[in-house]
């Protein structure tokens, strides 16, 4: 899938540039919610229920968008150049994960409305995963990527005279099922699995050219 968004991501870039597009580069602030859920396994003789829990967190991203000719739709690429510490504690026993390289390759398609316009746009997230952390068990294996679908909405409005465009958004991101293997209660390779889904909502500020 990765393979894929990308190639149709470069092609999207070659027909904008090719045509002379605008376009422009921006940062972004704002605040996400990440639910998750494990499902339910067995470790030895004993049988662990599914688990959920909703972790907040702040982040601050880079953007670059280019339009396609004339149309109303746009590619771009958005980076956050930060690690996030995805962390879950009970009691003694804390489970989590770092973050880092999280990207979203997405394509906007834009409408005027009054002082502004809204759009929606739609693409794919990716993220690298590292140091993972299951209470107090032993990590053998784990995925190594967190990459889902992403969909949102928003309202911009441009600062003609200084070349400036302010956003607002909102967006929801699928997460693709992530696995790891762990020795616990004194069995080796218990698989768990899970998935999540990412809210946020941003404002943000980005130069035309």
């Amino acid at each position: 899938m990765k393979k894929i968004i990308s190639i149709l991501f470069g092609a999207s870039l070659l027909v904008a540039t090719s045509a002379q597009s605008a376009g422009m580069v921006g940062i972004k602030i704002g605040g996400g919610e990440l639910n998750g859920e494990n499902d339910a396994y067995t470790a030895g003789d004993t049988n662990i229920a599914a688990q959920s829990a909703d972790v907040s967190n702040e982040y601050g991203a880079i953007f670059a968008e280019i339009g396609l000719g004339d149309s109303p739709i746009s590619v771009g690429v958005e980076y956050v150049p930060f690690e996030a510490d995805i962390r879950l504690d009970k009691g003694e026993s804390s489970s989590g994960a770092n973050v880092s390289d999280a990207t979203t390759l997405y394509a906007l398609f834009g409408k005027e409305a009054g002082v502004g316009s809204v759009y929606v746009k739609a693409g794919y997230f990716m993220a690298d995963v590292k140091t993972v952390q299951d209470g107090q068990t032993t990590i053998n294996s784990s995925d190594d990527t967190l990459e889902g679908p992403m969909v949102g909405i928003g309202f911009q409005s441009e600062a003609n005279s200084i070349g400036l465009i302010f956003r607002g958004e909102l967006t929801y991101t699928e997460l693709d099922s992530v696995s790891i293997t762990t020795t616990s209660n004194g069995s080796e390779n218990v698989k768990k699995t899970g998935d999540g889904d990412i809210t946020t909502f941003s404002v943000g500020v980005a130069k035309s050219f």
